[in-house]
């Protein structure tokens, strides 16, 4: 018995000690930077035609381009006007104040000068209609065509071009 007791005698002292140990622990620990983790969110739709990205610093509206133009066109289409209605009102009601972009991007068919000069084209069609919406009238926008580059899907396939093909609505929160 008498073991046994010279034991748990020594216990407080054995905690007392891992205590401080842990102490130690959380001060060094305070000193270490925070991390920030941005989480992303995405949605599309059904038919993939419409993708939101959210992010915690900004909102991406994805639309793709046969949503909007005819093949090898920048005229936009009949259908395009309510679905870029409906963008502007997700881009009023977001309170931004900083200006929103209007991207556009093509596929790797046909040459690189093409693609570039048609997803400029497509996004300042988008722009112009964007602007012309009311809701948006304190908004600035600015629009740029980036052709192949940033691809989002594999350019190997048909439907990783489709997905390549597309107008991007980016607005920045705050």
């Amino acid at each position: 018995m008498r073991a046994r007791t010279a034991a748990l005698a020594a216990l407080p002292a054995l905690v007392l000690m891992t205590s401080a140990a842990h102490a130690n622990d959380r001060q060094n620990t305070a000193d270490l930077p925070a991390r920030h983790y941005d989480i992303i969110s995405r949605v599309e739709s059904l038919d993939g035609a419409e993708r939101t990205v959210e992010q915690d610093q900004k909102v991406t509206y994805e639309l793709q381009s046969s949503v909007l133009f005819a093949k090898d066109s920048a005229k936009l289409s009949a259908q395009a006007q309510s679905r870029l209605d409906d963008l502007a009102r997700k881009v009023a009601n977001s309170g931004t104040t900083k200006p929103v972009q209007v991207n556009g991007y093509t596929d790797d068919l046909g040459s690189a000068e093409h693609g570039l000069a048609l997803s400029r084209e497509r996004a300042e069609a988008v722009l112009k209609t964007l602007t012309k919406n009311p809701r948006l009238a304190k908004i600035r926008f600015t629009a740029t065509g980036y052709g192949e580059a940033h691809p989002i899907a594999d350019n190997k396939s048909e439907s990783g071009r489709v997905k390549n093909r597309r107008v991007e609505i980016v607005v920045s929160r705050g």
